[in-house]
């Protein structure tokens, strides 16, 4: 008999540390799903002198992450590119990245066989392929980047990334898990923009629970906007995760304080000012998340992105208030927009905030003001597709939402 990791992260949940029971080889205590701290990681230890990416520092890195595991899958493989089939462009490209499709014919060990006690690969399975351009030549600025943030690389809160490979150019490409609606901007473009309020708070609330992990290992995102949020959207459920945590910019040279990457409209305004990215900035983006699903629209999309916006931020510029958004929401998503970093909220306030929000108006039978607030707001918008009086506008051409260097910006 076998089990998926879907329903190893069950069992996990199910109980406290006992219910792993013991290894049978050392007898020792588990800590995870069939996950022996002493013999697994020996296991992978084992097979260091089995494969190499032909650099130390990668392969360091690699073997790091492998040394540190606390469960199955919960570190970095280096996986050959000849493992790779179907290999497809799919046209997203960043600044300093670009975005393939590709079919893992290995797949990652997810599958459990409980007789054997051994974690299987799954077969062939669709990834994503993030090709770091210039990272033939790594900064050490990148590679400690790599070091503090690798748990976020492999956490249940954000998207999922497998491990390493290399082009036949030579740079390196980080191999992450296949979500089928893309970005969240891709999302919105699918389904025209049009989005359940319930959907929308659960979206939200997955994406701060990712943020909230982020926060609480004392680190920040960076560079939080639609692009660097995934989706997969199911009948019953939209999974939404957060990905490039704390892995932004030029991978292969070291950049001064002044010179600030981003996508405008999510940037926060003491950013624009000089200051650090800082886990205050990355709740104003996180804000402006909240204003893009409320609209069904990306921010400032009917405008160039240029340094007359960016002194309009500063100034204290905001979207307007999308008719039928609750006053509950409305709220929220203001203080998230402050203009002083203190008057925001904690990742940790508005996870607990949004998971209350998805009690109330998805799970409890009893109405309250909440649920009446979204029930209002989603008679509002039935009224308004029905008469056609729907937010719907097409970008700008110099309307930018990919990271891009923001003081080269006329």
């Amino acid at each position: 008999m076998s089990l998926s990791l879907e329903t190893s992260v069950s069992l996990e949940r199910s109980g406290p540390r006992e219910t792993y029971g013991k290894c049978s080889l050392c007898k020792q205590q588990r800590i995870a799903t069939m996950w022996c701290e002493q013999c697994d990681i020996l296991n992978l230890k084992e097979c260091f002198p089995n494969w190499t990416s032909g650099n130390s520092i990668i392969d360091e890195f690699i073997r790091f992450t492998q040394l540190n595991a606390k469960e199955s899958m919960d570190y970095l493989e280096w996986i050959d590119f000849n493992q790779f089939d179907l290999i497809k462009d799919i046209n997203d490209k960043g600044a300093f990245s670009s975005i393939y499709s590709a079919v893992w014919t290995e797949g990652p060990r997810w599958n459990l066989d409980e007789e054997t006690e051994i974690w299987t690969r799954t077969g062939p399975i669709k990834v994503i392929l993030k090709r770091l351009d210039n990272s033939h030549n790594l900064s050490q600025e990148f590679v400690d980047q790599l070091y503090r943030y690798h748990k976020c690389l492999k956490s249940r809160a954000l998207a999922d990334c497998f491990g390493i490979t290399k082009d036949p150019t030579s740079c390196y490409m980080l191999v992450m898990r296949y979500y089928k609606n893309g970005s969240l901007y891709s999302y919105l473009k699918e389904t025209l923009g049009v989005l359940y309020w319930r959907d929308i708070v659960d979206m939200l609330w997955s994406i701060s629970t990712g943020l909230s992990y982020i926060h609480k290992h004392g680190l920040v995102h960076g560079h939080l906007h639609g692009g660097n949020i995934l989706v997969e959207s199911d009948v019953n459920s939209i999974e939404t995760m957060i990905t490039d945590t704390g892995l932004h910019g030029p991978v292969d040279k070291q950049l001064s304080p002044k010179q600030i990457y981003g996508v405008i409209p999510f940037v926060a305004p003491e950013i624009f000012n000089g200051n650090t990215p800082t886990k205050e900035s990355d709740i104003y983006s996180f804000g402006m998340v909240m204003w893009m699903l409320s609209a069904g629209v990306r921010p400032y999309c009917d405008r160039p992105h240029n340094k007359q916006l960016i002194q309009e931020i500063c100034l204290g510029l905001r979207p307007s208030v999308v008719d039928g958004t609750p006053p509950v929401f409305f709220s929220l998503m203001i203080q998230c927009l402050d203009v002083n970093p203190s008057n925001r909220p904690t990742a940790s306030q508005l996870n607990e905030c949004f998971g209350n929000w998805v009690i109330a108006i998805c799970d409890n039978p009893d109405p309250s003001d909440l649920s009446n607030q979204f029930d209002a707001a989603k008679e509002i918008k039935i009224s308004n597709l029905e008469n056609s009086n729907f937010n719907a506008f097409s970008n700008h051409p110099k309307a930018i939402y990919f990271s891009r260097p923001l003081w080269l910006i006329d």
